[in-house]
């Protein structure tokens, strides 16, 4: 039925040339003049990739693509277009979506976002009612443009589409990017009944650049849901947490073809071999090539690829979560409560921020002055923990009694009740004298800033992670330690998923100088405007 609307006069044909010019001329594409969530009809698939970008910085949140039709075997070119929309779309913002099923009157179009722009086909211009009264998602004030396709480069070929009913897919799924929108469409595209999801837990996400940035996997497996409801409500979806790299497949013999990507290939021949054990079939596999990452904002520190270990990267230095009032603190001086475990690099962070202008309180070094000879910190460690860790010139001995605290948690815990009272009052009592010298922004360094809950005392939380590995490393080589010991000191310190969720904005020195300035250059630049605010 759709496909006849394809073929219209020449008059209306003309029509449309002029008024989809006229469109693509003069349309604002200023932010405030962006529609929220898009549909786009295109009458013929093998356009689709061309006439897409036409209008992408047109629609801010989410642009449907919706086919009628295209060649007499159509998948193939549906799997091309797959490949070259969700591709040149890794340079955009929008959330495209390309849907799989070719539109057939008087069916509905069920989106789960609500519409305020339709695009159509400028061969379509006779049914332009008919696909108002298709969208069952339809804001009542919407806008309806025109999008000329006549002259548009066809694309042809595109390799044999095999149909299986029980498809699986398995992916972290972390900020569904474009190349997560190819594995699920390809995986989509093949099913005629089901499609499984396998979203990695915890469990298996800890090895993967900036873990502890990762969303919850709950609501990364929403994300998903709501993308493969958009591209084909007809199937039917599992979508669930897995805990090992196999998760249903080995065992359910349903199973037909597992979709994966280059990298995660290898998997497809253990997974097979689990198979082969539990006396069932091997699946077959189909493998999709790794998308380029085509943006502007790719640095070397980055993968090539399209992946959520470069927007994680790209996330550091940025607001995470916006800052809430804290009415039981002075609004200035304005308090950065920096956190970090040791070795972390949190104090070249702290050197970068005071290049910046901002004035510095460290709680670690407010410390040890604390317990210097004289005074009485320093007499109550001494009876508490032993005369031996007081050197002949009357000093602690940190490494004494780092010794002693770090190998017992209990001994640690009734350090941190001596030391914590003390240290706050004067950290206050120096915040305070900074502001009345005329500093308007001032960081607050503590290595327990997190597990002391310190950050209540600040404005915002800011805190500085690197892999526990490299920070084992690290502390090795600074302070002359044993694996074992830099162990100790690490697992002792407040755990990075911890300093993460706690934290507005997160810092990670573990790449170059220059990457971890840009980071610093963002945050401070975002903090110059919100106090101006």
């Amino acid at each position: 039925m759709f496909n006849a609307v394809c073929v219209v006069s020449l008059a209306v044909a003309t029509l449309s040339v002029i008024l989809s010019y006229i469109f693509l001329i003069n349309t604002n594409t200023e932010l405030e003049a962006m529609s929220t969530n898009g549909l786009m009809f295109i009458c013929n698939a093998a356009k689709v990739h061309k006439l897409v970008s036409k209008v992408t910085n047109l629609v801010k949140n989410v642009l449907y693509i919706k086919i009628g039709s295209g060649p007499e075997n159509l998948l193939p070119i549906l799997s091309k277009q797959i490949v070259n929309v969700y591709s040149n779309a890794s340079t955009q913002n929008t959330d495209i979506r390309l849907m799989l099923k070719p539109i057939n009157f008087p069916e509905k179009v069920p989106t789960n976002h609500a519409i305020d722009i339709i695009f159509y086909d400028s061969v379509l211009g006779q049914k332009v009612e008919s696909l108002q009264q298709s969208i069952n998602n339809l804001e009542t004030r919407h806008k309806v443009q025109i999008v000329y396709s006549h002259g548009i480069e066809e694309i042809t070929g595109g390799d044999e589409v095999k149909k299986y009913e029980y498809v699986a897919v398995g992916g972290t799924f972390d900020r569904l990017h474009n190349g997560h929108k190819i594995l699920l469409s390809q995986a989509a595209l093949r099913a005629t009944k089901h499609v499984t999801v396998g979203v990695t837990d915890v469990n298996m996400i800890q090895s993967k650049v900036l873990w502890e940035l990762i969303e919850p996997v709950e609501k990364r497996i929403k994300g998903v849901l709501d993308f493969l409801t958009d591209i084909n409500p007809d199937l039917e979806y599992k979508v669930e947490p897995i805990q090992d790299m196999y998760g249903p497949t080995k065992s359910d013999p349903r199973y037909e073809l597992i979709v994966v990507s280059e990298e995660t290939k290898r998997g497809v021949t253990k997974i097979n071999q689990k198979r082969e054990e539990n006396g069932l079939q091997p699946l077959d596999s189909y493998v999709i090539e790794l998308a380029t990452d085509l943006t502007s904002k790719h640095t070397a520190e980055e993968e090539s690829k399209v992946s959520s270990s470069n927007h994680r990267m790209r996330l550091l230095g940025s607001m995470l979560k916006e800052p809430e009032p804290n009415p039981h603190i002075p609004k200035r001086p304005y308090v950065i409560g920096l956190a970090g475990g040791i070795a972390s690099g949190k104090s070249s962070i702290t050197e970068k921020l005071r290049l910046k202008g901002a004035a510095i309180v460290n709680c670690d070094i407010i410390a040890h002055e604390l317990y210097k000879p004289g005074l009485s910190l320093n007499r109550t460690l001494s009876e508490t923990f032993g005369e031996h860790i007081i050197t002949a010139e009357g000093e602690v001995d940190r490494k004494k009694l780092g010794q002693i605290v770090f190998s017992d948690k209990n001994k640690l815990e009734k350090l941190n009740q001596i030391i914590w009272p003390a240290v706050i009052e004067e950290t206050q009592r120096r915040i305070k004298a900074l502001g009345e010298e005329g500093f308007e922004v001032v960081v607050m360094e503590a290595a327990v800033m997190v597990k002391a809950k310190w950050y209540k005392y600040c404005h915002q939380l800011w805190s500085v992670i690197i892999p526990r590995n490299e920070a084992i490393k690290r502390l090795q080589e600074r302070n002359n330690l044993s694996e074992e010991e830099a162990r100790q000191r690490v697992d002792a310190q407040t755990p990075n998923i911890e300093q993460v969720a706690a934290a507005n904005i997160v810092f990670s020195p573990y790449w170059s100088y220059d990457y971890t300035q840009t980071q610093i250059d963002k945050a401070w630049d975002h903090l110059q405007k919100y106090l101006k605010n």
